[in-house]
């Protein structure tokens, strides 16, 4: 057995478009969230690797399978939450901005208090412009209420 959990969702280790403008790791226990990602961002000119928890998108970086520059996670994830995975993650790749998602209002207001980690909150359903625009601009994205 290579370690993972059943169910767990990997990377395939397809390498990063050289033309790619960002390489993205979007991490979603919510597989028609992925999906949705795994179609928006690539035709947005992005890279994305996918985890379904914050274990198995820290195994992708630490393993060195996903270099990113964004770190695309929803808020409430198994396991782990979104802030303590964005804060793992930018200990192991300082520099990797950081995006969260969520649908609920008062925890995004949480999560934009660790400014020093959190670029972004964006509120679900999500629009694929505010994703877009978050990932190339953070402060371009749709402010939180």
């Amino acid at each position: 057995m290579d370690g993972r959990a059943p169910g767990d969702r990997v990377d395939t280790g397809t390498p990063p478009d050289p033309r790619s403008e960002h390489v993205i790791l979007a991490v979603d226990g919510d597989p028609a969230v992925i999906a949705w990602l795994e179609t928006v961002l690539p035709a947005a000119g992005m890279t994305i690797s996918s985890a379904a928890d914050g274990r198995a998108a820290l195994r992708l970086v630490a393993d060195d399978r996903v270099r990113p520059d964004v770190l695309l996670t929803e808020l409430e994830l198994a396991g782990m939450s979104g802030v303590e995975l964005a804060a793992r993650a930018t200990a192991m790749r300082p520099g990797v901005r950081v995006v969260m998602m969520t649908a609920d209002p008062d925890r995004a207001a949480v999560a934009r208090g660790h400014r020093s980690i959190v670029a972004t909150v964006l509120l679900k359903p999500l629009r694929a412009e505010d994703v877009v625009a978050a990932i190339r601009r953070p402060d371009a994205a749709a402010p939180v209420a």
